[in-house]
């Protein structure tokens, strides 16, 4: 008896889970959004309105060469039925009008006289142009042996592809060639909005084959125009709002590394909130001003803050977080800020190590000052 028990059940059992593997299935298949249409809906391209899809099941009866004569959509609190185009499968029929059907508009859908489905056409979402927010360096007077241009953009955009909507041209109007370095990986922050864009080292640099063959990218004396082409996208597709350019002109190079003991600190007020600005007497890099600068305490207390590159990188403002108070302080610099030609603070970019003086060794650099 107990054995008959035993097997009743077990055959319960897989006839219950038999029942249960079946509707899962039905429910799946119905849930194939390509296969099976439970209402009338909106058919989308690009966030335009561009048809309306109707499923079989509510034109019971419809033949398809009678489809223009039955079936029709028509705007809200109007007469007239809509011009357009039907396609049909098996289980739903497209309209496709021949006027895009209006962001906000209320239509309906009328089979055989009768209002079967009503539905209102969502507003557009706005869609703001991607913009190119700063080129830098600022300045319109750059050395011949220019190293770094840093572009911001306001959205993150489409990477490994900078090479074809960047250009230099000349005051003749001919694109120069072969004057960026050609990366396998493309400089960008993590953001994706800031890409570092290198001019190439090898024409720059003295005794390289590049320059001993086509020499620097950029000629002192000689007024250049950088453009960025507006077909440049984002990551999301969508074009720069334009295109932009900067026109600048080439000064002789600079071979001379930055020199923190003739910088100019001008103090604030203790108790104040007011900015410590420091004029370098020279652009510097735009990117490394602010992240390789601290300001601290004579005992080493990091003052909290916020450096703003300022008149074309010759000069910061350091905002601190909480009022001065009075007392030592040290700007503290490491050795890798840069000036615009690549030259930081311990050795030049393009030295001759025959000629040149040998580079000096030091990771950081300081300048002592007092707030009273």
């Amino acid at each position: 008896m107990e054995k008959t028990f035993n097997y009743l059940s077990i055959q319960k059992t897989r006839l219950y889970f038999l029942c249960n593997l079946v509707f899962f299935v039905i429910i799946l298949s119905s849930c194939d959004g390509s296969k099976i249409y439970d209402k009338v809906s909106i058919v989308k391209e690009d966030d335009r309105a561009v048809a309306v899809s109707i499923p079989s099941h509510l034109l019971q009866g419809l033949q398809n060469d009678d489809i223009e004569n039955n079936l029709h959509v028509r705007m809200a609190n109007t007469t007239e039925n809509m011009l357009g185009e039907y396609e049909t499968d098996n289980s739903r029929i497209v309209f496709k009008p021949l006027i895009e059907l209006s962001p906000g508009a209320t239509y309906y859908i009328i089979f055989k006289g009768n209002i079967i489905s009503e539905l209102t056409i969502p507003e557009r979402e706005l869609i703001t142009k991607t913009t190119l927010d700063a080129i830098f360096p600022e300045s319109d007077s750059l050395p011949e042996n220019l190293l770094k241009i840093y572009l911001k953009f306001s959205k993150p955009m489409r990477q490994g592809v900078s090479e074809k909507y960047l250009s230099i041209i000349d005051s003749k109007g001919d694109t120069l060639h072969n004057v960026f370095l050609n990366l396998n990986t493309e400089l960008w922050d993590e953001e994706g909005k800031q890409l570092t864009i290198w001019l190439n080292p090898g024409r720059i640099k003295r005794g390289l084959q590049p320059n001993e063959n086509e020499g620097s990218p950029l000629k002192s004396g000689n007024s250049y125009t950088f453009s960025v082409s507006g077909e440049w996208t984002d990551i999301k597709g969508n074009k720069l709002a334009k295109s932009y350019s900067k026109g600048f002109i080439t000064g002789p190079k600079d071979i001379i590394s930055p020199n923190m003991t003739l910088w100019t600190i001008n103090l604030p007020a203790a108790g104040s909130g007011q900015a410590l600005k420091v004029d370098f007497n020279e652009s510097l890099d735009h990117s490394l001003i602010p992240n390789t600068i601290i300001v601290i305490r004579r005992d080493g207390e990091l003052i909290e803050g916020k450096i703003l590159p300022k008149e074309g990188e010759k000069s910061f403002l350091f905002y601190p977080d909480k009022p001065w108070t009075s007392g030592n302080y040290y700007l503290k610099t490491d050795s890798r800020l840069e000036d615009l030609a690549g030259n930081n603070l311990n050795r030049l970019f393009d030295n001759d190590i025959i000629k040149d003086k040998p580079p000096r060794i030091s990771e950081f650099y300081s300048k002592r000052f007092y707030i009273d």
